[in-house]
């Protein structure tokens, strides 16, 4: 048992806000109150003083990537890089570390950063090496560049057809340059050699130590299955078993949760509780979450699908399906029980999403439902209306406006500055659970609640600051509003019943705008958790 100190406790329980110090015994919260009256009341717990300012809730980064971080952190960093030249060393570099690397594999590079915001071509990479293929993923995860040998490796030639749902961009004379879009990477991206097991832990290892280190304890992971849903389950409990920090949720991709048959409905899927017919749990700390659809693709690639065209093409983006098909997916998923997210970034894909969320609701009236749109980017005063009147949890990642402003305003126009309303969210009643989507972005937690309060780029331009929140509301979202978009009632708040999962800041929460706020230490670095 131990008594933690020395810095206010921000607990976010509405019975006891701000609190002095809080007892924890085997990974749980025993009590929170004043510090001298918790020393009475358990004599036996040891004092631990925790060198910092704050207490607060660990961040619950309730939408990004765990197993594609870990994967992703053994590739070359491509992100920031502003030319051509700078990509092509990176990858040089990485290749003298890597010299048994069957594939060269880069990853978040962002041709908006480039010279006239061109995409790299084949022949930038096979500048870099002919006799390797060659892989960069683009940093929103659309799209990717490969050589001209991992075009062949993939049979893209002039004659390849485009995906239905994805884009071969090509040049004047019809021939690939290598840039894929959508679902177009999955032509190069499936040859790459799969991990083992052993990889597939050492991986997820590496994604939670990654996490823990910037205050995150909690973390989704929105795209299982994607790789091997059973070998995915099996890595993220291994590694859980062998005392990785971060409490994890599970969402199944569409198509693996189908082929696992478990959207079949039966009479006892639970449409009138909202409980879902859900797999068994391989570890307490291995969750399932919502089941994962796309409905668009990203405004860095020009994919997220518009209303109207995008300020610098005449294209209006892709929608991975057909309306209908999608809305009978989403009747799918709801229908079987399950909490539904579905990746919609522009309004015409947002629009198409609630159509389907308010057709399932009709046929299948479920209460507490927590459907989910995830990103929820380019709203709408039409859009805002019905998503609080049909009960839908907005998952938006605010750290998107610190680094990619500039492409938004490049592509959007004016319309960019209604991207992520949110304080419209909230006065309309619209539950909202932050994240980060990361690896799409670094996943700093203290970069996105900054970003929330002050809207601003890193290029200094604000996005309609009348839409910023205050500090400790947007700290809100990012522990109490992701508990609620996951449907975890052990997480969130720092309450008596709670899991201990807790991080140490450098300063008070409410100083975030102007400070130099880090994350100093969590319940996890403290050897609070994992409970032994």
């Amino acid at each position: 048992m131990h008594l933690i100190q020395g810095a206010p406790v921000y607990t976010f329980w509405d019975e006891y806000p701000l609190a002095e110090a809080l007892v924890v015994h085997r990974g749980r919260i025993v009590a929170v109150g004043r510090r001298d009256d918790l020393r009475a009341r358990y004599p036996e717990a040891k004092p631990i003083a925790v060198d910092g300012k704050a207490i607060i809730p660990a961040f619950n980064d309730c939408h990004c990537h765990i197993l594609p971080l870990g994967i992703d952190l053994g590739k070359a960093d491509l992100r920031g890089c502003t030319s051509v030249a700078e990509i092509q060393e990176r990858l040089r570099r990485w290749m003298e570390a890597n010299p048994d690397a069957e594939w060269v594999l880069g990853r978040a590079y962002d041709q908006n950063l480039l010279p006239d915001g061109k995409h790299i071509t084949r022949h930038d990479l096979d500048a870099v090496c002919l006799d390797r293929p060659v892989y960069l993923n683009h940093v929103s995860k659309h799209g990717g560049v490969a050589n001209t040998l991992a075009l062949k490796i993939g049979g893209v030639t002039q004659n390849t057809p485009d995906p239905s749902d994805g884009v071969i961009v090509r040049n004047e004379q019809g021939e690939p340059t290598g840039v894929l879009l959508e679902s177009a990477t999955s032509l190069v991206s499936r040859h790459i050699p799969k991990l083992s097991q052993s990889q597939l832990v050492e991986a997820v290892h590496r994604a939670c130590e990654d996490l823990a280190r910037r205050g995150i304890l909690c973390a989704s992971d929105a795209s299982t299955g994607w790789h091997d849903l059973d070998e995915e389950i099996r890595a993220y409990a291994k590694a859980l078993e062998q005392g990785a920090p971060v409490r994890m949720t599970l969402m199944p991709l569409f198509g693996s949760a189908n082929r696992a048959g478990w959207l079949d409905t039966t009479e006892s899927a639970g449409e009138a509780t909202g409980t879902s017919p859900h797999p068994p749990n391989a570890h307490p700390d291995l969750r399932w979450g919502s089941v994962k659809l796309f409905a668009d693709g990203a405004f860095t690639t020009r994919t997220a699908a518009l209303r109207q065209p995008y300020a610098d093409t005449d294209t209006t983006g892709v929608l991975m399906y057909d309306p209908e098909d999608l809305i009978g997916r989403i009747l799918t998923v709801h229908r079987a029980g399950w909490q539904c997210a579905v990746h919609a970034i522009g309004d015409r894909a947002i629009e198409i999403v609630l159509d389907g969320y308010e057709r399932a609701l009709s046929k299948h009236p479920r209460a507490n439902h927590r459907h989910r749109i995830e990103h929820a980017m380019l709203m709408a005063d039409d859009l805002l209306e019905r998503m609080a009147r049909l009960g839908v949890v907005v998952v938006p990642q605010p750290e998107f406006i610190w680094w990619l402003t500039s492409a938004y305003l490049k592509g959007l126009g004016e319309r960019a500055t209604r991207l992520m309303p949110y304080q419209s969210w909230l006065k309309a009643g619209i539950p909202v659970g932050f994240s980060s989507d990361q690896p799409v972005v670094p996943g700093d937690p203290i970069v996105g609640w900054r970003a929330a309060v002050t809207r601003t780029g890193r290029d200094g331009t604000c996005l309609h600051p009348e839409e910023a929140l205050d500090p400790l509301t947007a700290l809100r979202l990012f522990t109490v509003g992701s508990a609620y978009a996951t449907c975890d009632p052990e997480v969130g708040t720092l309450a008596p019943g709670k899991q201990a999962r807790f991080a140490v800041l450098s300063h008070l929460p409410e100083q975030i705008a102007e400070a130099d706020m880090q994350v100093l230490a969590t319940s996890y670095s403290l050897g609070i958790i994992p409970a032994s």
